[in-house]
């Protein structure tokens, strides 16, 4: 498995120059790539590009000088894709020249020195570029890239996921907008609040919509004007990495809870396409829009694999809907499921559980089924302590905190 580490790095001349070559890379084999189109109607391939364009660019090693073409034509390949479909009506494909780009090194170019300097290769006659790397872990793939107020490293490294025994129990995890997440594990369920995220995301819109009315109120390029947007960045970017830190903290706990549940097998939610089949409205539609699953779920799914786990993902259709015991559809009012079979339990927790039964149903004989229990117990709650930090030192310790209001109800908190 490959994992990615971010460095900050600052400003130099050096890679100034880096990025600026690499710009003008990009907008050579963008604007060749177009007149090629308009004057002969013949789109060039990437091969063809590179060979054309790339081999013998000075300042840039030859691989980094390909990676630039292969950004371009898998921008071109997606706009093909995206094109295809109603919603990206409209849409441009890459076309603009860059003066600035992103410069990337395969491992052919990488090389990790003796010295705890990580060497990164630019070609005969030009510098390389000297890193203080702070592991001993060679990266495969290294990218440095402008975040906005400085350059930052990227690189890939491999590591090796946990060979340990692994637990025989299946876990099935309903990811939602309320609580973040909902897991039945057979005989036990709890539930991942996410107000905290909530709130994140309502501050996120208050302060969008604060300073864009400023913005609309100042001369478009004025010296006002930029001071404003400016802020605007600055401040969104900030909870962005609140957003981020959060979804980090909340994944890596619930990981490391289920693994010492002694669970194997993690079955998830498919929750792809969800925005484009439905509509709630304004409001609604916002906060789905906003709803960071894809990335919540990427989280859960590479840290299981590294405490060993299996992934799986199963398409969510109607579990929180369907009555685990008798099978009736339905859909609940309220956070309660309640069936006329006399089942009832708590929605999320009924989503979870299907999920599971259908992954474990997969297996299952023809006319055999996996029941649960008439009543099924409530979740217990877990609040997470945001501002704690959650390393493998701490995060057992501070990291996850069951109220005592949700032990003594029974209730989920939230």
């Amino acid at each position: 498995m490959y994992l990615t580490r971010k460095l900050k790095l600052g400003r130099t001349d050096q890679l100034d120059a880096l990025a600026r070559r690499a710009g003008d890379l990009w907008s050579t084999v963008a604007k060749w790539h177009w007149r090629f189109v308009d004057r002969q109607g013949y789109w060039l391939f990437k091969g063809q590009a590179q060979k054309m364009y790339c081999k013998g660019f000075d300042g840039l090693h030859s691989q980094s000088a390909q990676a630039v073409a292969d950004s371009f034509y898998d921008s071109l390949k997606a706009w093909r894709k995206k094109r295809k479909r109603r919603s990206y009506e409209g849409l441009r494909p890459p076309y603009k020249q860059k003066r600035y780009f992103k410069v990337q090194w395969k491992s052919s170019a990488i090389r990790l020195r003796d010295d705890g300097v990580l060497r990164l290769s630019n070609g005969r006659g030009t510098d390389p570029v000297l890193i203080d790397w702070p592991s001993e872990k060679e990266p495969k793939r290294v990218e440095i890239g402008w975040d906005g107020d400085q350059y930052e490293l990227r690189c890939q490294y491999k590591v090796e996921e946990d060979e340990g025994p692994k637990g025989e129990r299946t876990a099935g995890i309903d990811v939602g907008e309320i609580h973040l997440a909902a897991v039945y594990t057979g005989d036990e369920s709890w539930t991942v609040n996410g107000k905290e995220l909530r709130s994140l995301r309502r501050q996120q819109n208050r302060t969008k919509a604060r300073l864009d009315s400023k913005i609309d109120q100042k001369e478009y390029g004025s010296r006002r004007w930029k001071r404003v947007v400016r802020a605007k960045d600055r401040q969104t970017r900030k909870i962005r990495n609140q957003i981020k830190d959060l979804l980090h903290k909340q994944s890596t706990r619930l990981v490391k809870t289920l693994h010492e549940r002694r669970v194997g097998t993690v079955v998830v939610g498919d929750l792809t396409g969800i925005r484009e089949r439905i509509d709630y409205g304004e409001k609604a539609n916002q906060r789905l829009h906003q709803w960071a699953y894809g990335k919540f779920l990427r989280m859960i799914e590479y840290k299981a694999r590294l405490h060993g786990m299996t992934v799986k993902r199963v398409g969510e259709a109607y579990t929180s809907q369907t009555c685990p015991s008798c099978g009736s559809r339905h859909k609940p009012h309220g956070r309660e499921y309640i069936c006329g079979c006399g089942f009832e339990g708590h929605r999320d927790i009924v989503g979870a559980a299907n999920i599971r039964k259908k992954y474990l149903g997969q297996d299952e004989p023809t006319g055999s089924s996996l029941r649960v229990a008439g009543e099924m117990a409530s979740p217990t709650g877990v609040r997470y302590r945001p501002h704690m930090r959650c390393n493998p030192a701490t995060a057992g310790k501070t990291s996850q905190e069951p109220t005592g209001s949700s032990r003594q109800a029974g209730r989920p908190v939230g």
